[in-house]
């Protein structure tokens, strides 16, 4: 299979706002959409430890987003011979011994079958200790989520790349409670920057947990016997359900697309009780909880650009 992660096709330099700057506009959109909202600059947790159980220990400095593939490469194409290796993805983005996080595709000719991923690589360790969820008919939640320790990945992924290092950087801390409106956690974040910013492309890396409640989250099934014909097939082919919390949740946000088909929001979830997959909205309001760590990355690396579907 040919291997389509050298195809770099722009660096977009970000708009970098200071965190102080940040907190506001963050606190002020999710609080249109939460009844509990607080809004703070800390320290990042230390991520390998429980719940997070990562490669790495923190992140934030030198931040970059790998932008890589898309759902194009589902539909209108259906590019599923499109093979990436995180390596290559850390040689591109200018950072080799980075420690890399975010929402993808999980390795279908590794895995077996189609699936959704958790990346979690440290390339300057050489560790991988990616999550993965594929349907599985004979489990009694009809998916599983599994490990595994190869750095590769298939079709898409929203990638941050940072220093591997286990110094602690300052991050912005959020907390909201109890939803109101109708806008998913990720989402009041993202409009609420693009809302203030506007045209200026800034991007968002973190990690966060949905504390209480559960949440609709979707697995993707085994490829089907020929492309699909329409978006309505797309979403027919998808496979949604109801998952409980804690669930960890790594997400990538960009405010604006200069042209580039980039995927605005992306965010998928593991947890230590099997739960995993692409995260939709919570589904329990008057109870749900969540808790995050959000950092701004520099640049965007735009890599295997497809049209957006």
């Amino acid at each position: 299979m040919p291997d389509c992660s050298s195809k770099l096709s722009t660096i977009i330099d970000n708009y970098i706002p200071s965190l102080s700057e940040l907190v506001p506009v963050i606190r002020f959109g999710l609080q249109e959409n939460f009844e509990n909202v607080h809004v703070e600059i800390s320290e990042c947790p230390d991520l390998s430890k429980s719940p997070f159980n990562l490669t790495s220990s923190g992140f934030a400095k030198n931040l970059k987003i790998a932008e890589v593939g898309g759902p194009g490469n589902l539909y209108p194409g259906f590019n599923i011979d499109h093979q990436f290796d995180f390596e290559k993805i850390g040689e591109i983005c200018e950072h080799s011994k980075a420690s890399i996080f975010g929402p993808g595709a999980g390795p279908w000719p590794i895995v077996g079958v189609n699936c959704e991923m958790v990346a979690d690589v440290n390339l300057k360790t050489g560790k991988t200790s990616t999550k993965i969820a594929k349907i599985d008919e004979s489990s009694k939640k009809g998916y599983v989520m599994n490990q595994i320790n190869e750095p590769k990945f298939s079709l898409m992924a929203n990638l941050a790349l940072s220093d591997a290092d286990d110094r602690t950087q300052p991050v912005i801390h959020i907390k909201a409670a109890i939803r109101k409106g109708q806008k998913n956690f990720t989402i009041a974040i993202r409009d609420a920057i693009q809302n203030h910013f506007g045209e200026k492309v800034i991007s968002l890396a973190g990690i966060f947990i949905i504390e209480k409640g559960s949440a609709k989250l979707h697995v993707m099934p085994g490829f089907p016997g020929c492309p699909f014909k329409d978006e309505e097939e797309v979403s027919k082919w998808i496979k949604y359900f109801e998952m409980s919390a804690p669930l960890i949740c790594t997400s990538v946000l960009h405010s604006y697309d200069p042209g580039h088909n980039l995927r605005l929001e992306h965010t998928h979830c593991y947890s230590n009780h099997g739960d995993a997959g692409h995260y939709h909205y919570d589904t329990t309001p008057d109870i749900v909880e969540y808790q995050a760590w959000f950092a701004p990355a520099h640049k965007i690396y735009r890599i295997d650009e497809c049209q957006p579907r």
